[in-house]
């Protein structure tokens, strides 16, 4: 994009607008578009807007966009013919914000942004959780070329420019450790400034910052930036940014632990050196590793895809200098073979094999301090990749050579756990085939089948041919593995004349010229085999093989590199590049060619610098951004330098094209025009089906927090908090398993369900600036997203069970008569449809033509037929395939341009994952089982203290369980309709007390076959079933408790006056029940039944107490109503006489101490009480 150029453009176009307003929009500017590349100016100034003459139109725009351009132009630049602005990214820990870059270093949270949190009291967050953040941050920028870059990032961020971030988390290889997801989270850039480098009224040094996240058990982090629009146009950016566990911190200082980081590069290192492969583990190793440097024992190393990358000697400790039984041509310190995985790195100097172990949270233990070297006292002449990983593990093959030639060692990583095996265990396959000249050259391993392909030389010593082998491991108690052949190499190069390709059926002719092959290639996910050595020989069944003549004999393959995607590149001895499609016979020269040299010169003539004429290629390899390619540069001062930079297959196949292709010039307008040979128009999708339930990728938004300062700038509180929050919502994804399906499952609804009625309260006080901080937090921002709106066809995608996706797309023909309409629909525009394994998917194409819109719809429709897999848990074990999509005679030839380059259309592969996809999950429908029950009991009682997470059920009451599957991908969820088992694992009397129970107690509390009187429930309907335990369903009657004297419910002492209760810990599964889905469903939950009967014993002695009491009580009562008049008398007397007694033992005592006189007197009273008694008596 000629920038100031086009600033130029408009300026003097407006002012040639306000001389003449007629500029440009007459009618002879206004040509028919044709069918042909050309370049026009557009015409959309012409129009009117209403009320506003034409006339007066332009010279309005003309001054407005005037102004505009003054008060926003950036200052001049030089001129640049492509979008020169690029994103940058950097990782900065909160102490260091704003300054430099981090290596990926720190693995563990960090808690010093808790004390932010509590101090937000007017915020909807739960101040009971502890909030804890990632270690780094992202602080995200753009360069742009000229003299005052920072320019542009300051007009940028004053025009409200906010990049957009997605962090796209790969999944890791042990799935039976880590759950098995796609996951990605987008963020909004903050924007941050440090002011203590400005002044009090000045902008600089502007970044945006996000946290940059992590996940437990992903060590790779796949990171995209998208500009909002605002401001400068800048084309997306992708970087890998990922966890390097090959680091060590010394003196507060990090260097790296498997050897010494060499300072400088010097041009022995690469000048002139032989390029070499990049083998990893794909979409896995998060560290790469590049050897092949002579005569040192130094390794490249990386932890972005080789965005940048260090030079570092490797601390190990000899070199073997071989013996009679290794023999070694020539004796070198270089490294040869180095593979990396997803924690562990693998090389290989001479015929000694190392590893080295990466320091990685997930895997506590297990890092190594130095290189451990393996496969002892073995001869060991190559090592193989195993590109893709397979039942949670990854591999690696070393083929052993000299004395110990026919042996093979299959090498299997699991959680950095390195365990080799021999492979033949006793006799070599030389031995078996008892051959004079026997040598593996090649071992590729077969994921999906669990068996090696071999390629071997064998015969007698002038006849000895290369032959393809089968090593098939049989279970363990065999003698002897199954060796079969496949394949028998031809000798000599295959004839032909002016042909694609040659299929080699044993009658075609041949050259004089050896057919040497060098290696093997299988892509799992094609079904295709390549052999590659002075020819190319490609086969969809590992038995016919077909011979891609175009490749020529004097040349000769030295390694490969595949996409997975449908592309394959070939590098030769001579650093040629070729590229060839799957599922097609055609193969082109990428380097050197004529669309290289034009993509050459027209770098050259926009003065950019990433191609030189002295430069040297390291190693091409593909990654998420596509085929990329190390070069060592040497610039006009003699100064060289390592780059990566994106191999143009696009562009080089169009300007292939171009300069092939005749033009024209048209007589209405100086132009050339170039005659396309695309056999269509226009490609245009119609219709595409939900592009998450494609790719099975989880999606969140975290927005950041509302700032009220000035210049919305943020500070380093409010970032962190952005950190916090961010954090918070990745653990409440990872946690959210729970059995009892919410009414929303989504992991946010509980974060703010209570706090959503509050929502316009906190935004009150932010608008009045009365937030602590001057923080405010968007509940709506923190959300996870469901819909994603599809663009193209997807990268992968997941087939369940009966599965169908439906693709529309529009091929506009090139104009045709009128008189011609039936030619439309015998169009030669014909889509294809390849389909790696036919048995297990299957392809349907129906075309619709449209006469007016000179066009036909293709409606594409791709089917599971439900015959190749069983079943497995989500994610776990799933099958590779892959769906080919081709335009016949459309690749090579058409192109669409958009502002990111040239994209190439009409060929297109698709990798398929066929099994149960990630992201589903059974779960106990909580709601319609207590709806059904109210409505089938007619009652529903509860517990007498209800939990609204886990509600009672009564035991005499029938139990009917309903199961929902959710989707965590899209959000849906509907009832399980499949059958199921439903036993019950375990139970107590209480939350604190509940026990699991054995394999041999679950049989007999659950087995409808058990004779111990030990059951716990049946089914209501009683049927008799041979089966161990009973298939339910969603039509099944319900089930009734049973509790029988054996089991562990029955007889439950109460502990208060309420009935006993019970919790039973359930397990339901549909593993090898269910001919439903490729799912292995499995939940486990916690019911709650309250109101269980007594034993008859327990209950006729409760009865009998109660009775005893209650005539106990009765009788006491009959007792107390008769006797209490003569009881109430008695008392009475009694007491009278206990008064009596006292009283006249006081009046003794009295007189003892008296005179003659009180005695007298003391009679005369007691004579006249005695006469008072029997008036008394009298009267009674």
């Amino acid at each position: 994009m000629v920038k100031r150029g086009i600033q130029d453009f408009i300026v003097v176009w407006f002012f040639l607008f306000s001389v003449n307003p007629s500029f440009g929009c007459t009618e002879a500017g206004r040509t028919e578009g044709q069918q042909q590349v050309s370049f026009r100016f557009l015409d959309f100034a012409c129009a009117s807007l209403p009320g506003l003459p034409s006339s007066g139109l332009p010279i309005l725009m003309g001054s407005l966009l005037m102004l505009l351009l003054l008060l926003l132009l950036p200052p001049p630049v030089q001129p640049q013919y492509e979008d020169a602005c690029r994103w940058q990214v950097a990782l900065n820990k909160y102490e260091t914000l704003g300054m430099g870059g981090e290596k990926f270093f720190l693995q563990q949270p960090v808690s010093i942004i808790d004390k932010f949190f509590r101090k937000l009291v007017d915020s909807p967050i739960d101040h009971k959780e502890n909030y804890v953040g990632f270690p780094y941050y992202m602080k995200i920028n753009f360069t742009c070329p000229g003299e005052t870059p920072e320019a542009f990032v300051r007009g940028g961020f004053l025009k409200g420019m906010i990049p957009r971030v997605r962090v796209t988390f790969y999944p890791p290889v042990n799935f039976r450790r880590w759950r098995t997801e796609r996951l990605q989270i987008q963020m909004e850039g903050a924007p941050f400034q440090i002011r203590a480098q400005c002044g009090p009224y000045t902008i600089c040094n502007v970044n945006w910052y996000t946290p940059m996240p992590m996940k437990n058990g992903s060590v790779m982090m796949e990171v995209e930036i998208i500009s909002n629009n605002q401001g400068e146009i800048i084309s997306n950016g992708k970087f890998m940014i990922n966890i390097n566990g090959f680091l060590k911190k010394e003196k507060d200082k990090l260097s790296f632990s498997l050897g010494e980081e060499v300072s400088s590069i010097m041009h022995r290192h690469f000048l002139k050196a032989p390029s070499r492969p990049m083998w990893a583990t794909m979409d896995q190793a998060p560290v790469l590793i590049l050897g092949g440097i002579p005569n040192e024992k130094m390794v490249l190393i990386s932890d972005s895809s080789f965005k940048d990358f260090s030079l570092v000697e490797l601390n190990i400790d000899s070199c073997w200098l071989g013996t009679l039984q290794c023999p070694q041509e020539e004796f070198t310190a270089s490294i040869f073979d180095a593979i990396a995985t997803e924690s562990v790195l693998f090389i290989r100097q001479n015929q000694l094999v190392y590893y080295f172990t990466g320091n990685y949270s997930h895997l506590p233990g297990k890092a190594t301090d130095s290189w451990v070297r393996v496969l002892n006292k073995r001869c060991i002449k190559k090592l193989c990749p195993v590109e893709l990983h397979s039942n949670g593990s990854e591999y690696i093959v070393a083929v052993a050579g000299g004395n110990e030639e026919g042996f093979f060692h299959f090498g299997t990583i699991t959680d950095a756990t390195v365990t080799f095996k021999q492979f033949p265990v006793s006799s070599s396959i030389c031995d078996i085939f008892k051959a004079p000249v026997c040598r593996i050259h090649w071992v590729t391993y077969n994921t999906e089948e669990h068996k090696f392909l071999l390629l071997m030389e064998m015969g007698q010593s002038n006849q000895a041919t290369f032959k393809i082998f089968e090593y098939i491991v049989l279970p363990k108690g065999s003698n002897i593995d199954a060796i079969n052949l496949l394949f028998t190499i031809p000798r000599y190069i295959p004839a032909s004349i002016n042909k694609d390709f040659v299929m080699l059926l044993a009658m075609e002719k041949y050259t004089a010229y050896p057919l040497v092959p060098k290696g093997l290639f299988y892509n799992p996910f094609s079904h295709m085999l390549f052999i590659w050595g002075n020819a190319i020989l490609q086969s969809f069944d590992n038995i016919d093989f077909i011979y891609l003549s175009k490749f020529p004999k004097e040349s000769t393959v030295k390694y490969t590199t595949s996409s997975y995607h449908g592309e394959m590149i070939f590098v030769t001895e001579n650093e040629e590049i070729w590229l060839v499609f799957e599922k097609s016979f055609e193969i082109r020269r990428l380097y050197p060619s004529s669309g290289w040299q034009i993509v050459f010169s027209l770098s050259k003539m926009r003065g950019l610098n990433w191609y030189t004429d002295n430069e040297t290629s390291v190693s091409v390899f593909f990654d998420s951004m596509g085929l990329q390619q190390l070069v060592y540069q040497i610039n006009k001062k003699g100064e060289g330098k390592l780059k990566k930079r994106r191999v143009p297959v696009e562009e080089i196949m169009m300007y292939r094209v171009l300069s092939k292709t005749a033009t024209e010039v048209s007589e209405q307008s100086p132009t050339i025009n170039f005659l396309t040979n695309c056999p269509y128009q226009r490609l245009k999708l119609y219709k595409l089906p939900n592009l998450q339930q494609m790719t099975r990728l989880e999606r969140y938004h975290a927005k950041a927090p509302h700032v009220s300062s000035e210049l919305a700038f943020h500070n380093k509180i409010s970032l962190a908090i952005y950190q916090g929050l961010v954090y918070h919502l990745l653990w409440l994804h990872s946690k959210y398993n729970k059995p009892y399906a919410d009414p929303v499952h989504d992991p946010t609804w509980r974060w703010w369900k209570d706090k959503k009625q509050h929502k316009a309260f906190y935004f009150y006080r932010a608008s009045n600036f009365q937030n602590v901080y001057g923080i405010h937090i968007d509940m709506d921002g923190y959300e996870k997203l469901y819909k994603e709106k599809a663009t193209g066809l997807p990268k992968y995608m997941y087939l369940d069970k009966g599965d169908t996706y439906h693709f529309s797309f529009f091929l506009f023909i090139h104009k045709a008569s009128w008189k011609n309409i039936n030619m439309l629909a015998k169009s030669h525009v014909q889509p294809a449809i390849l389909l790696s394994h036919p048995q297990c998917v299957r392809g349907s194409l129906r075309a619709q033509p449209f006469i007016n819109r000179n066009a036909i719809l293709f409606t594409l429709t791709i089917t599971d037929t439900g015959r190749c897999f069983n079943q497995s848990i989500s994610g776990h074990n799933l099958m590779k395939t892959a769906v080919h999509l081709k335009i016949i005679d459309a690749p090579w030839k058409c192109f669409r341009r958009s502002r990111f380059g040239y994209i190439m259309q009409g060929n297109r592969q698709i990798p398929t994952f066929i099994g149960c996809p990630p992201g589903k999950r059974l779960a106990f429908d909580i709601t319609l089982t207590l709806r059904h029950n109210k409505k089938t009991n007619k009652r529903y009682f509860d517990c007498v203290h209800p939990d609204p997470e886990m509600p009672c059920f009564l035991f005499s009451d029938p139990f009917h369980p309903f199961f929902l599957i959710q989707d965590m991908v899209t959000g849906e969820s509907g009832s399980f309709n499949g059958s199921y088992v439903l036993k019950v694992i375990g139970g107590g009397t209480s939350l604190d007390n509940i026990v699991d129970y054995s394999e041999e107690d679950i049989i007999r509390y659950n087995s409808p076959n058990d004779t111990s009187e030990s059951l716990i429930w049946i089914v209501r309907d009683k049927r008799k079933q041979s089966q161990t335990f009973r298939i339910l369903n969603y039509n099944s009657p319900g089930i009734e408790w049973l509790c029988l004297p054996n089991s562990p419910c029955h007889d439950i002492i109460p502990t208060s006056i309420y009935s006993p209760e019970f919790y039973f810990k359930i397990m339901v599964s549909n593993r090898g029940v269910d001919t439903s889905t490729y799912c292995d469903y499995q939940v486990t939950f916690l019911l709650h039944i309250h109101g269980l009967p007594l034993s008859r014993r327990r209950a006729l002695f409760f009865v009998w107490i109660s009775l005893c009491v209650c005539l106990g009580v009765v009788f006491l009562y009959l007792l107390s109503f008769f006797l209490w008049p003569h009881l109430k008398n008695g008392w009475m007397k009694l007491k009278a006489k206990f008064t009596d007694l006292i009283t006249t033992e006081s009046f003794y005592t009295y007189t003892s101490a008296s005179t003659l006189p009180s005695r007298i007197s003391s009679k005369i009273s007691t004579s006249e009480k005695t006469s008072a008694k029997k008036k008394v008596k009298k009267t009674t």
